[in-house]
């Protein structure tokens, strides 16, 4: 169980999908006070008990849980983790404001670089959260997680009391957490990788498919060259100064993209492998008319735009997940080789 003079009063997720449910799941198990905010669905399950299951472990939770936060249920000294998806980070801070003053810790437990940002319009206390973990949940009372590392700082940069008294119950509860004065670059580096989401979510391949696959694989590296490029040109730092630790190395791993693995690999195909779904995959396969590409890819697009440098690439990503959710259209329309060759396409025809 967590001292409670070493762990904050309550953690609120706000927002409790998959990865609230995960995240939130391992803090309840270890003694830590949790209030789930989630879909009437999701809250029925989070109160009738659901499992959170890992490679190694299974847990079985109940936790407390409400579909909307009022004023009877939240306490001033909550620590709120926002777990939504990045297009619904603004409704859920003007939510969040009509409740908790604007000293209130919050925690953008998100994908993207954005949430923080917007966070900060009302809120002096605002934490990034680096999420190096996948979690899927197709239903409601099973969650699957792979990956344990996170990471949490001050929001534009920094470190305080509250940063590592959240590390510190993560770290109780089996994560392998660390507090980060440079949050947001490790921020940057995520964003970098989940750019392909949008690939994942076009072809129907899971990570470990990808993973095996050398078209994907080729694919993938030039997504995120395109990307660092772009960040590269904007000066925008993907990696914390020179001997800070760090648990995300971006450019190293696009490097490794590039090994030549080969196509036998039966992680591929095999039916009883795991298979780990990015989110935005998991939003066409469940049919949301609304995914996070506008927050990762769109990011690219729009600062390529801003400094002049093509993103081919990003740009026809962002352009088919938008017309494949507002269509309903799922997963696996193209193969890594039929989409990439269409937006080498669109690269000549722009005459890049």
């Amino acid at each position: 169980m967590n001292d409670p003079e070493n762990s904050a009063a309550r953690y609120v997720i706000y927002g409790a999908g998959s990865i609230g449910c995960a995240v939130g799941g391992w803090l309840v198990n270890s003694g830590c006070r949790v209030l789930f905010v989630a879909r009437p669905r999701i809250a029925d399950a989070i109160a009738a008990g659901f499992a959170v299951q890992t490679a190694e472990s299974k847990i079985h939770v109940r936790g407390e849980s409400v579909t909307e936060l009022d004023r009877d249920n939240i306490d001033p000294a909550d620590v709120v983790l926002i777990t939504v998806k990045s297009q619904d980070t603004g409704a859920a801070a003007a939510r969040i404001h009509k409740l908790y003053r604007n000293d209130v810790g919050i925690v953008c437990l998100q994908n993207g670089v954005s949430n923080e940002a917007i966070a900060s319009e009302s809120f002096n206390r605002v934490y990034g959260g680096l999420l190096l973990i996948s979690t899927v949940q197709l239903d409601p009372d099973l969650v699957t997680l792979k990956g344990n590392r996170i990471a949490i700082g001050r929001y534009p940069e920094g470190s305080d009391r509250t940063a590592e008294l959240l590390v510190g119950d993560l770290v109780r509860a089996g994560f392998n957490a660390m507090v980060s004065p440079h949050v947001m670059a490790l921020k940057w580096a995520k964003l970098i990788a989940n750019l392909n989401n949008a690939s994942h979510a076009i072809t129907g391949y899971w990570l470990e498919r990808s993973a095996a696959d050398p078209e994907m694989r080729t694919l993938m590296a030039a997504v995120r060259d395109e990307g660092l490029a772009v960040l590269d040109a904007a000066g925008i730092a993907v990696e914390p100064p020179e001997g800070e630790p760090s648990p995300i190395r971006i450019r190293e791993e696009t490097a490794k993209l590039r090994v030549r693995v080969e196509t036998s690999d039966d992680r591929r195909t095999s039916p009883g492998e795991p298979r780990t779904y990015p989110s935005m995959l998991q939003d066409l396969m469940l049919g949301r008319k609304t995914t996070e590409a506008d927050f990762l890819n769109g990011e690219i697009v729009r600062l390529g735009e801003r400094l002049g440098v093509a993103t081919p690439y990003n740009r026809t990503l962002l352009d088919m997940i938008h017309k494949m959710s507002a269509t309903a259209i799922q997963p696996g329309v193209y193969s890594p080789h039929e989409l990439r060759e269409i937006i080498i396409g669109a690269r000549q025809g722009l005459g890049t």
